[in-house]
């Protein structure tokens, strides 16, 4: 029992020194979504997120302001797409973190490959 102990124990090290096994490469920054921002890939489907009121993701819900996609303005208007990683961090990770807290089904809460997949995966 004491070397099972040892053994879990070590590869714990191990996880925390080297990090996890990633089986695909990181993805580049590039310039995507039709603007000069160099960002990471996403990917996201309304699919998984069935349920949720459009309003919680959708400011355009609240405000009545109909628009182009999410994309298009929170990398092109100088305003926002300095905010494009903190928004969606803000937005989708603590959603996933609060879900994943409550004990329900939640996306991913710390795995960046999971939500960043490189333009080839699409």
């Amino acid at each position: 029992m004491k070397w099972l102990l040892a053994a879990l124990f070590l590869a714990g090290v191990a996880l925390v020194v080297t990090g996890l096994p990633m089986d695909q490469p990181l993805p580049e920054r590039a310039a995507r979504f039709g603007g000069s921002l160099a960002v990471l890939p996403m990917t996201f489907t309304h699919q998984s997120h069935f349920g949720k009121p459009c309003a919680t993701c959708h400011h355009e819900f609240v405000d009545r302001t109909a628009g182009p996609p999410c994309m298009a303005c929170h990398v092109t208007d100088q305003k926002v797409a300095p905010l494009l990683e903190a928004q969606f961090h803000g937005l989708c990770q603590s959603c996933h973190i609060d879900e994943h807290a409550a004990g329900r089904p939640s996306g991913p809460t710390r795995r960046c490959i999971a939500c960043h997949l490189d333009d080839h995966a699409f």
